[in-house]
């Protein structure tokens, strides 16, 4: 098997690195082709080379960019050569517990079955993969990741499956079949963005709709970040997209107001637009509070302090 990076794969691998915080997941994406490429090269010269599975297991809380990455991933691993070509698409096929479920006796086993043939060729995506153990009947979760793992090894060289969730949570799924750990041997975890990444990815959303913000607006933007960034199940880019889309909507009704407007309007968010959920504005006004409180408490105090130092009358 030749591995060869053509221009295609490495335009899918320069797209994944120029994703704000993907600089670790290409660097590890560049270990896996480089070491299957010299494996084949060791393989011509007659020596030893042990084989290596492409599936991986990402790790990271939604939003973070797994499922944009395992798209270009496949991308580049087909165009490689790192994946049987089954047509000039690559297929990537995504599953979840909710899609696999069946409740007749060996429906599900089929449906894995029928899931893994469509992905043939491309990637096999498993988003929140632990789901797949969380029921009750463990007998028939056992059935299931049996059915998965078969697949799996009959599939190896035709399909790339990214098992994806939770940190914690993988681990309890990789633990749940001996057979499981084994054929995930990369595990690449996707931290939360900062928020100058999250801006970096509000500013490229806005643009691939034709839109701008101003300075102003991406100022007050980062600021409801780093209040959401504080809060339990924060969606990372989920929340950006949602924050962008209530924006859109917004700076609709205030550009129709505007007798003839610019393409400079129709086209501009200004801070006004941005729309802050009850939860922003209850956050802010929890914030602007205390430091009421302590602006107060700081007053009291050097009141207090006057009494005490004040010269006493004899």
């Amino acid at each position: 098997m030749d591995v060869v990076i053509n221009e295609k794969a490495r335009g899918a691998l320069n797209r994944l690195a120029a994703l704000p915080g993907m600089a670790d997941v290409k660097e590890q994406v560049e270990q896996m082709i480089q070491y299957r490429r010299v494996a084949a090269l060791r393989k011509q010269n007659r020596l030893k080379a042990l084989p290596q599975s492409n599936h991986m297991v990402f790790t990271g809380n939604p939003g973070t960019g797994k499922t944009t990455a395992a798209r270009l991933i496949g991308e580049a691993f087909a165009e490689i050569g790192l994946l049987t070509r089954r047509g000039s698409a690559v297929p990537f096929v995504e599953i979840n517990q909710g899609t696999i479920a069946e409740a007749h006796v060996g429906a599900s086993e089929k449906k894995v079955a029928s899931k893994f043939k469509e992905a043939r060729g491309g990637v096999l995506f498993i988003d929140e993969a632990y789901a797949f153990i969380g029921k009750a009947d463990h007998r028939h979760d056992e059935k299931v990741i049996a059915a998965m793992v078969q697949q799996i090894e009959d599939l190896r060289e035709e399909v790339v499956v990214i098992a994806a969730g939770y940190p914690k949570n993988m681990a309890e799924f990789l633990s749940f079949n001996p057979g499981l750990a084994s054929r995930f041997p990369t595990t690449i975890h996707f931290p939360d963005y900062s928020v100058p990444d999250l801006i970096r990815i509000a500013q490229q959303m806005l643009l691939d709709q034709e839109y701008q913000a101003t300075p102003e607006y991406l100022d007050a933007l980062a600021s409801v970040m780093w209040i959401e960034k504080s809060q339990p199940n924060f969606g990372n880019a989920r929340t950006v997209r949602n924050h962008i889309e209530r924006s859109i909507r917004k700076q609709s009704i205030r550009v129709s107001r505007i007798p003839q407007p610019s393409r400079k309007d129709l086209a501009t968010l200004l801070p006004e637009d941005l729309v802050h959920s009850v939860h922003d504005v209850q956050s802010a006004e929890r914030l602007a509070l205390q430091r009421t409180i302590q602006e107060a408490q700081h007053r009291l105090l050097e009141i207090d302090l006057k009494e005490i130092l004040k010269p006493q009358r004899g």
